[in-house]
């Protein structure tokens, strides 16, 4: 029988490893998401830890220009996180690309995003095995020189990983150490590759994915990628729709490639987003989907990149290799 979403939480909160002295802090935005608000506050008060809510009027980035936050609610909205011992995030859009996230996990707090509708929280539960298996994927990508892709379709896109400092991502679905970002669920490894760094063609094709659009790729579409920046867009009506998204921005920074990565979680289904009414999900199931090749435009904190503009592109059926050796081989992972 399908737990509620309380019951969810306080499973989600143990994985956490939330304690009866600890206080957990809970980000929202007035009127939204209400109900993820109170299993929040329910589970933590099950599990003995304090709990403060902090709504705010609107934190989230707008998906087309222009963007109005001014900022001013964040400096108190920081001061009373920093009392947190945890901090979940409840907000529509997510504070993943925002100074919020980036000075609270900085000083060693715990933080986890949820967004995802209960039955998939519950479906993409993680453990440590997927801990595990995502941990090897970064020590692949740490280990790494070259992260080069390719595909059936034309993809071929090469770009730098080198260096001891090279910023990886791990998400495996929940915070248990300090100072650790995470998105409740979630199953994947992702470097932000050299900046300026990237190379080649990415040639998507029906069924891959566009998010936050939350919708799948209807026409092949040709992306050129020189220097790290996107230089042209062609095809059908995606290519189309690409291109008046980007140009909407009037900023060049959208341009960019950010982040790349693979997928490990193998509950995840690529079908979702016909499943499920698209508008309810965030897309974490197609981002985590095993075997899948993701990659991302716009915001990269290590380049010192901030837009309100970024997409995630999770793809099917690409080849992912570092230094020649694969980790993805044709949309499958690579076992060992």
């Amino acid at each position: 029988m399908p737990r509620t979403l309380t019951e969810n939480f306080v499973e989600q909160f143990r994985l956490c490893k939330v304690t009866e002295d600890e206080t957990v802090g809970i980000i929202a935005e007035l009127g939204q998401k209400d109900e993820y608000v109170e299993a929040a506050v329910a589970a933590a008060r099950q599990l003995g830890a304090s709990v403060l809510v902090l709504h705010a009027s609107s934190l989230s980035n707008p998906m087309l220009p222009p963007y109005v936050g001014d900022g001013r609610e964040v400096p108190a909205l920081l001061a009373a996180a920093g009392e947190c011992d945890i901090v979940i995030d409840v907000t529509v859009g997510g504070l993943i690309h925002s100074d919020v996230r980036t000075r609270i996990t900085g000083n060693g707090k715990r933080m986890l995003f949820v967004a995802e509708p209960n039955d998939v929280l519950e479906r993409l539960m993680s453990g440590k095995l997927l801990r595990a298996n995502v941990e090897a994927g970064g020590r692949v990508l740490k280990a790494g020189s070259t992260l080069h892709v390719t595909s059936a379709a034309g993809t071929d896109l090469t770009a730098d990983i080198s260096g001891e400092d090279l910023p990886i991502t791990h998400q495996w679905g929940y915070v248990d150490e300090p100072g650790r970002w995470d998105h409740w669920p979630s199953g994947f490894v992702a470097c932000f590759p050299r900046d300026r760094t990237a190379e080649g063609q990415i040639v998507l094709q029906p069924g891959d994915a566009l998010i936050p659009w939350q919708r799948y790729v209807r026409d092949q579409v040709t992306v050129k990628v020189e220097k790290g920046f996107i230089t042209e867009i062609s095809g059908g009506g995606d290519a189309h729709l690409l291109n008046d998204y980007f140009e909407s921005w009037k900023d060049d920074e959208v341009w960019a490639l950010s982040h790349m990565g693979w997928g490990l979680l193998p509950a995840a289904r690529w079908s979702a987003f016909d499943v499920y009414d698209p508008r309810t999900l965030y897309g974490q199931e197609l981002r985590s989907t095993a075997g899948n090749f993701m990659w991302s435009t716009g915001s990269n904190r290590f380049a010192d990149r901030e837009t309100p503009a970024h997409l995630d592109v999770p793809m099917r059926g690409c080849t992912v290799e570092i230094d020649g050796v694969a980790v993805v081989r044709d949309g499958k992972l690579v076992e060992g």
